[in-house]
């Protein structure tokens, strides 16, 4: 035990060590709110663009208008209150920027009087402005930049115009850009609604008509029956009852993101290792199983370093900006925090990450046992990373059903197990499901442990390489003779 804890010792400092861990470390939270908020800063960093239209009425103008706004609103109901604009569900916020809109308020109005910032709207993309000219040639020193028109924002580029074609009955778009595709959306549901009003025009309905009939549907309201309680008794769902299910698929997401964050660190160092001889000195003083246990041994220290900082350091944001978030936001934030504290989700969420920890470490350190380069590590590892991947989209398909047939059937491969056993939990399967695929998970880590410790006794003691792995396969395959042969 000794040697194994002075294996660990040595492997975890030289990690924690070097400045690429700390950088890693410091900027991973970073790059992931970037990442969260990259579309709304990508959104208001770019500048507004102008754009007109030209057509001998108004038809088509009041209907690209009406359509630009109902984005606008589409996007404040999601802004006001995420949550129930996912499932749409009528909030008493949306229900409240509802009725400011039916009373005739703009899209940014009525989020204010719903109770929301205005400034964390984002920033309104395009802008509508008068023609310059009704000339398209002499519009085009606009389109081109050669000539500014007058805003609110200074003098500015024209950046497109729509010019509605009498003689052909077309729909012109002029513009220099041939990626922005929003407002090219805009104008087709624009004229979709131009055409469905004529439709309804000729049959005596009136578009008002079916927009009421829209607004007084009947919502679906979610109800749960209670342990031991009478139908009559179910209550409504409530963000106490699906807190469960989000913080399974963050826990869940989390340990794929750590094993996935740590494993590189068996692979690189192992190979490392190799490349420099360094082996043959360990193995000389420290027994080959101890040797591979405080590898794993260390980067699992690792892995527990990256839950502690991350967990001290979202403590500490939650602290200091209480005060900015939204009474109802931290409510929800605390109902999701308690879920998260409930044991019998935390319990196999412990397990599943050292088993799968345990699991695909030892696979990246046998591979890494074998290789003198990455070069040679790349001709091996794309199988373990596509087996790594394929529960992150399993993911995002979990998020609309988690106890769906797929998720049920590919939760008892042992190799998904570690991240689908934590996405079911909140749907309560049987005890004995739970058990039967810890037990299973388990057995499959200590038969994967053992080949291991024989590939990495093979590339570390003997200096087996990659060449030997696909001579080892090779002579599995029927009629394939050995290159020793």
């Amino acid at each position: 035990m000794h040697s194994t804890y002075l294996v660990a010792r040595r492997d975890y400092l030289g990690y924690v060590s070097a400045w690429g861990f700390w950088l890693g470390l410091l900027f991973t939270p970073l790059i992931l709110g970037i990442f969260m908020l990259a579309p709304t800063l990508a959104q208001n960093s770019q500048p507004t663009r102008y754009f007109t239209v030209i057509e001998s009425g108004t038809e088509f103008t009041d209907a690209l208008r009406r359509e630009m706004d109902k984005s606008a609103a589409r996007t404040a109901r999601v802004m006001l209150d995420p949550v129930a604009a996912a499932q749409e569900e009528d909030s008493e916020k949306l229900k409240a920027f509802d009725t400011a809109r039916d009373k005739g308020e703009t899209s940014l109005d009525a989020f204010v009087s719903a109770g929301g910032d205005p400034s964390i709207l984002p920033k309104q993309d395009f802008v509508e402005i008068a023609p310059p000219t009704r000339n398209i040639e002499q519009l085009a020193p606009f389109l081109l930049g050669q000539q500014l028109l007058e805003t609110d924002e200074g003098p500015q580029p024209l950046f497109a115009a729509f010019i509605i074609n009498d003689a052909t009955n077309e729909i012109e778009y002029w513009s220099e850009n041939l990626q922005a595709q929003a407002l090219i959306g805009s104008a087709r549901n624009a004229e979709r609604d131009i055409k469905l009003d004529a439709a309804l025009a000729g049959v005596n309905i009136d578009r008002k008509l079916l927009e009421d009939a829209a607004s007084a549907r009947r919502d679906v309201k979610q109800q749960r029956v209670r342990v031991g309680a009478q139908v009559e008794a179910a209550s409504e769902v409530t963000m106490a009852d699906r807190a469960p299910f989000i913080v399974s698929i963050m826990m869940a997401f989390s340990l794929w993101f750590l094993i996935f964050s740590v494993i590189n660190y068996l692979l690189m160092g192992t190979i490392e290792e190799r490349s420099n001889k360094i082996f043959d000195s360990l193995l000389t003083s420290v027994k080959l199983p101890n040797l591979l246990a405080g590898k794993l041994i260390a980067v699992l220290l690792l892995a527990l370093t990256l839950m502690t900082f991350w967990g001290l350091f979202s403590t500490t944001a939650a602290f200091f900006f209480a005060d900015s978030i939204p009474a109802d936001a931290a409510s929800n934030l605390n109902i999701v925090m308690s879920a998260a504290a409930n044991l019998g989700l935390v319990i196999p969420a412990l397990i599943s990450f050292v088993l799968g920890y345990l699991m695909f470490g030892s696979l990246f350190l046998a591979l890494g046992s074998l290789c003198d380069t990455i070069q040679e590590a790349q001709t091996l590892m794309t199988p373990l990373f596509v087996m790594l991947m394929a529960p992150l989209a399993m993911l995002a398909f979990a998020v609309q059903d988690a106890d769906s047939a797929l998720i049920q059937i590919m939760s008892w491969v042992p190799v998904f197990t570690p991240f689908l056993l934590i996405l079911r939990i909140p749907t309560e399967p049987p005890l004995w499901e739970v058990l039967a695929q810890l037990g299973l998970m388990a057995v499959t880590t200590v038969i994967i442990l053992y080949l291991a410790t024989r590939v990495y006794r093979a590339g570390a003691v003997h200096g087996a390489g990659v060449s030997d792995v696909w001579a080892f396969f090779g002579k599995m395959v029927p009629g394939k003779k050995s290159s020793g042969a």
